[in-house]
């Protein structure tokens, strides 16, 4: 059996965002390695005294310490929070879809799935394709917006989505999603 090749979705951070997004991120894991070095340092210097004195080095060093160990958090969440950006990704594999997201790559067959959308007030508008499986496993992929997918990615997710379904009726769900992602791509 040949192995399907996986389509890379265009949602997400494009290239010249990703490297400017690394880029500004770099002095805020500078600034919290910094932090962190400063704090450790201080620690280090009172523990090493002659005789160690905890009133007078130790005391003040460990509380100035703490607070640039939150400062060093505050500027690392910050630093995670813009390094997620460049990790974030969306593929079709088929029936599968996944989405890597910073730490792990989550995994969803389209065609077995609880497929819903979210949508805006107009008729015919979709920004969110949300997809629920069995383990629960809940992948929220927008398609229309600022960063609207093309025809031939709204096709292949509605392909993906009624591949081995048999239509229960007219207000099934999956359909009614394949339908609008078709009258988008269109």
């Amino acid at each position: 059996m040949r192995r399907r090749s996986k389509v890379r979705l265009s949602v997400g951070a494009g290239a010249a965002r990703k490297a400017r997004t690394f880029v500004f991120s770099l002095p805020f894991i500078a600034v919290g390695g910094f932090l962190l070095w400063v704090a450790f340092d201080l620690i280090f210097e009172s523990l090493t005294e002659s005789p160690i004195n905890v009133w007078g080095s130790l005391l003040p060093h460990v509380l100035i310490s703490a607070v640039l160990v939150l400062g060093a958090y505050v500027v690392g969440a910050v630093s995670l929070a813009m390094v997620a950006v460049i990790s974030y990704g969306a593929w079709l594999d088929g029936t599968l879809l996944g989405e890597r997201r910073l730490l792990r790559t989550r995994w969803v067959d389209l065609s077995k799935a609880d497929v819903g959308a979210e949508g805006g007030p107009r008729r015919g508008f979709m920004s969110l394709l949300v997809v629920t499986s069995n383990p629960e496993v809940r992948v929220r992929l927008p398609v229309q917006g600022a960063n609207s997918l093309p025809p031939e990615e709204l096709l292949a997710l509605a392909d993906a989505i009624t591949a081995t379904r048999m239509r229960q009726g007219s207000d099934d769900a999956a359909f009614v999603v394949a339908d609008r992602l078709r009258s988008l791509a269109s």
